[in-house]
C-alpha cells in the first residue's frame, strides 16, 4: 500500500522536485527525499525483508517496485533538470526569458523575514517563487539572491543556490550531532561557520525552538555550573511567561522542552531559577510567600510525578503524605489543604513530561517471525505515529496555515523549524 503510493508520487517530476526544494533544502525540515531514496534503495536490494518477515514473492513483488521508484526518480531528476543544461555553442543573453514550453522561470521578491538564529545569518533573504514544466510552483526562501535589471521574472542558476542552501544545511546538522554529544563543542562549532548567534539570547533561542536538540543534553547544559551555561539557563527561562499560569501549569510548560538532569546540583540549579523567574510573572500571587515556597513546592510536585508513575516505586504516595511533606514550606505556614490536593489529583491523572515524547516506540531493527509479532509492532507504531501526530497538531494549533493550489509557502521560524 505504501510503495503504491510512493510509486505514484515518484513517478511525478515535479512531486519530486517539490520534496527536494521543500524538505531536504528547509533548515528546519526532515531530509526526506535523502531518506525516500536510502529507504528504496534498501527495498531494492531486499535488506528489510528478514525484519519485515515478507515470503519470498512478497520480497521480490518490493524489490522490483522500490527499483521502479527510483528509477522514476532518476527519469524525474533528468526531465526537471534538462532545461537547465546550457549549450555552449548556443547564443543566448543572460537575463532573457526562457521560451513557452520550457525553462524553469523564478518570480523573486524581496521581503522582510526575519532569520532566526538557527538559519543563515548576514544574508539578505528573498522569497522565490519557482515554476517548471507541469506550470505548478513551490515558494521557497532564497538566501543570498539579488535582483538584476531583467525585472522581477528572471532565470538563474537556482540549483547552485540550493546546492549552497543544502551544503549550509548539512554544516547545521552537523553541529546538532555535536552538541547531541557534546553540547559545548556544538554551540562553539555553529558559532565560527555563522549559523548561531554568540549572544546568549540567541543561544537560548535555539535552545527552545530547534526541536532536533537532545533533550537530555539541553537539560545537562543548562545545568552547568560555568558561567557561560549559567547566564544561557537564566536567558532562556526569562524567554518564558509563567504569568497566571498555576505552579503545575508553569512546571509542564518549563519541563517540556528539556529533561531534567541528574545531578542534584544541577537540578537545583534549575529549579531555583524557575521559582524566581515564576515569582517575577506573577508578583500579584498572595498564595506564595517568597519564592521559597515556589521552589520547595515545585520540588514536591517533581517527586510526586515521580513516584505516582514510576513503574519502579511500587508503594505509591498517597493525598495524605503528600499534604503532610509540604507542611510549613511557606515562612512556616501551611499552604491550603485544598490546594495540595488539587495539585495531587492532577499529578495523579496527567504525568508532568517532555512535549513530543513518544511512548512505545519499538528501539531499533526488530527480526519479525510470525504474523502476531507483526500486529503486535504494527499496532506499536501506530500508536507512536498517532502520539506524534497529536502532539505535532498540538503545537501548531495557533498557527493559520496557508496552502492555495500548487503552492506551499515556506517559512524560516523553527530553528533557524523541529523537525
Amino acid at each position: 500500500m505504501v510503495i503504491q503510493a510512493l510509486t505514484r508520487i515518484c513517478a511525478d517530476a515535479q512531486s519530486v522536485v517539490d520534496i527536494y526544494v521543500n524538505y531536504d533544502c528547509d533548515f528546519s525540515a526532515a531530509n526526506l527525499f535523502e531518506r525516500l531514496v536510502n529507504d528504496l534503495s534498501k527495498i531494492g536490494q531486499g535488506r528489510q525483508a528478514l525484519e519485515l518477515g515478507t515470503s519470498v514473492n512478497q520480497e521480490k513483488s518490493m524489490r522490483i517496485r522500490g527499483l521502479e521508484c527510483l528509477v522514476s526518480i532518476l527519469k524525474c531528476m533528468v526531465e526537471w533538470s534538462k532545461d537547465l543544461y546550457v549549450n555552449p555553442n548556443s547564443q543566448t543573453t543572460l537575463g532573457d526569458p526562457p521560451s513557452v514550453g520550457g525553462g524553469v522561470v523564478v518570480e523573486r521578491k524581496s521581503s522582510s523575514l526575519n532569520v532566526s538564529v538557527g538559519s543563515p545569518v548576514d544574508e539578505p533573504v528573498h522569497e522565490m517563487s519557482m515554476k517548471s514544466h507541469g506550470g505548478s510552483s513551490v515558494s521557497i526562501n532564497s538566501v543570498g539572491s539579488t535582483n538584476t535589471s531583467g525585472g522581477n521574472r528572471e532565470v538563474l542558476d537556482l540549483p547552485e543556490e540550493l546546492e549552497e542552501r543544502k551544503q549550509r544545511k548539512e554544516v547545521m546538522e552537523t553541529g546538532i550531532d555535536m552538541f547531541n554529544r557534546k553540547p559545548k563543542k556544538g554551540i562553539v562549532f555553529l558559532q565560527e561557520r555563522g549559523l548561531l548567534g554568540t549572544t546568549v539570547e540567541d543561544v537560548a533561542r535555539w535552545l527552545h525552538e530547534d526541536e532536533r536538540l537532545d533533550k537530555t543534553q539541553i537539560g545537562d547544559y543548562l545545568g552547568e555550573n560555568d558561567e557561560q551555561s549559567k547566564t544561557v539557563m537564566c536567558a532562556y527561562i526569562d524567554a518564558m511567561n509563567f504569568a497566571e499560569l498555576d505552579i503545575v501549569a508553569a512546571l509542564r510548560y518549563f519541563l517540556e522542552g528539556f529533561r531534567l538532569p541528574g545531578e542534584a546540583q544541577k537540578i537545583d540549579r534549575l529549579m531555583e531559577k524557575f521559582a524566581s523567574r515564576y515569582c517575577d510573572c506573577n508578583p500579584n500571587n498572595t498564595l506564595f510567600a517568597s519564592a521559597d515556597t515556589v521552589y520547595v513546592l515545585a520540588f514536591s510536585v517533581i517527586m510526586l510525578t515521580t513516584d505516582l508513575h514510576s513503574p519502579q516505586v511500587k508503594h505509591k504516595m498517597t493525598k495524605e503524605q503528600y499534604i503532610k511533606m509540604n507542611r510549613g514550606i511557606s515562612d512556616n505556614k501551611d499552604l491550603p489543604e485544598e490546594y495540595l490536593s488539587q495539585i495531587y489529583d492532577e499529578i495523579a491523572g496527567h504525568e508532568i513530561k517532555m512535549k513530543n515524547t513518544v511512548a512505545n516506540k519499538p528501539a531499533g531493527k526488530q527480526i519479525i517471525v510470525n504474523e502476531k509479532k507483526r500486529k503486535l509492532l504494527w499496532n506499536l507504531e501506530m500508536e507512536a505515529l498517532s502520539t506524534t501526530a497529536k502532539n505535532l497538531m498540538e503545537s501548531v494549533s495557533h498557527v493559520k496555515a496557508e496552502i492555495a493550489g500548487h503552492e506551499i509557502k515556506m517559512k524560516n521560524t523553527v530553528a533557524n523549524k523541529p523537525a
